[in-house]
């Protein structure tokens, strides 16, 4: 199969509002995808919004509207926000997403199914705006549909896992210091938008994609956790034929994906690993992958050195911010004095699968701050038992922290 890319509209403000249309020489099928703005450095940038047209017309994910963005992004984490962003109209990522269905040839009407890959807000929120113009059924996986079905999750799991972030040792956010919450919270203007949508169609299992009852051909939904535990992939292509996969985070290019589950989500790369048939990536940030299996390889790559690095640094007692405030752990430089959820996170899950083969140790508890340290064999024996447990796939974690 050869697959042609012709650039419909340019990258504008924000490096967002590009569309490319993918023609597939084998199907009749084609696919256009639309950026729509989500901040980069402190975000993964824009969202690609996928349309596959065939019988019918399917959207994959949705993005995020822009006044969220900077609510999320900046101000829920006191941040400073760029010109740029600052000046961007409140409607943005809604006129993108407009522009760029009129330049595909697409309207509203047309859409009939909406494919959420995951239940995080930089893919589910604009569909509010787009239900208001289409009948479309939504589908999601049914365990991330807790995240897009109920108006308070995000709220719940920000304010849930302040403690958590707090016994990483990370210093306390802004909107949980005494007096924020309510002011940042009511800016976020819930009334008028809302932080949920309903799922008509939850998945339950790999299948074809189905819109009210009826299977859609040459669009197969894979399971793909690790991200998110309700992350799925969606495989467009004949049966017998070369395909391309729309993977939403799961795979990205060229930042790395930010696992909620370090184990599973290796357990997914090595699944990754076997597709043979797959010609082109769609990520739902940054650009499409080529090589599937070489960005597969270098993935496990990545976390094989982010977890030997965990390992080493930990030869004295460490707390997870500490680790994730050396230098040289990340690209980019995290303010040690600042709350930062997802560097704190990403430290949090290599040490959470060191903890589970033993490489670490709970050393102490320090003012409600946990410290681990590492044990004294070679690096190399921890790593294969990290590698026993991802071959099995029956072990899960059955704690976070």
């Amino acid at each position: 199969m050869t697959i042609h890319a012709t650039d419909l509209i340019e990258d504008t403000l924000a490096d967002s509002g590009g569309v490319r249309e993918y023609t597939l020489s084998d199907s009749s099928t084609r696919i256009v995808r639309i950026k729509t703005f989500c901040p980069d450095l402190i975000g993964p940038g824009p969202t690609n919004v996928y349309l596959i047209k065939n019988e019918t017309t399917v959207m994959v994910d949705a993005g995020i509207p822009t006044k969220f963005a900077k609510a999320f992004f900046y101000n829920l984490r006191n941040q400073p926000m760029p010109g740029e962003v600052e000046g961007l109209e409140p409607n943005h990522s809604e006129n993108e997403l407009t522009d760029g269905l009129e330049a595909a040839g697409i309207s509203f009407s047309d859409i009939k199914s909406l494919l959420f890959t995951h239940g995080h807000p930089d893919h589910f929120l604009l569909a509010r705006f787009l239900l208001d113009r289409t009948s479309a059924s939504i589908s999601a996986h049914i365990l991330d549909t807790p995240n897009i079905c109920n108006p308070w999750s995000m709220l719940y799991n920000w304010v849930s896992r302040q403690e958590q972030m707090e016994a990483t040792g990370m210093p306390r956010a802004i909107s949980a210091q005494p007096g924020n919450r309510d002011r940042i919270f009511a800016g976020l203007d819930l009334e008028s938008h809302g932080l949920s949508v309903p799922v008509d169609e939850p998945i339950f299992r790999n299948q074809y994609l189905e819109v009210q009852g009826k299977k859609i051909p040459d669009i197969r939904i894979q399971h793909l956790p690790g991200h998110s535990p309700g992350s799925i992939g969606a495989i467009v292509g004949p049966e017998h034929g070369k395909k391309v996969l729309l993977c939403g985070d799961v795979l990205l290019n060229p930042i790395t994906p930010h696992p909620d589950d370090l184990l599973v989500y290796l357990q997914t790369l090595e699944e990754l690993a076997t597709y043979d048939d797959i010609e082109l990536v769609l990520p739902a940030h940054g650009e499409e992958i080529t090589d599937l299996k070489s960005r597969v390889a270098f993935l496990r790559e990545h976390h094989r050195d982010r977890l030997a690095f965990t390992w080493e640094a930990c030869s004295t007692p460490k707390s997870v911010w500490d680790i994730a405030t050396t230098p040289g752990y990340f690209d980019t430089y995290v303010d040690p004095e600042k709350f930062n959820f997802l560097a704190g996170t990403e430290a949090l899950v290599h040490m959470q699968l060191l903890f589970m083969v033993d490489g670490l140790q709970r050393f102490r508890i320090e003012d409600g701050v946990h410290y681990f340290m590492r044990n004294r064999e070679d690096f190399d024996r921890v790593y294969d038992r990290i590698c026993q447990l991802i071959a099995d796939k029956k072990n899960k974690p059955i704690m976070k922290y």
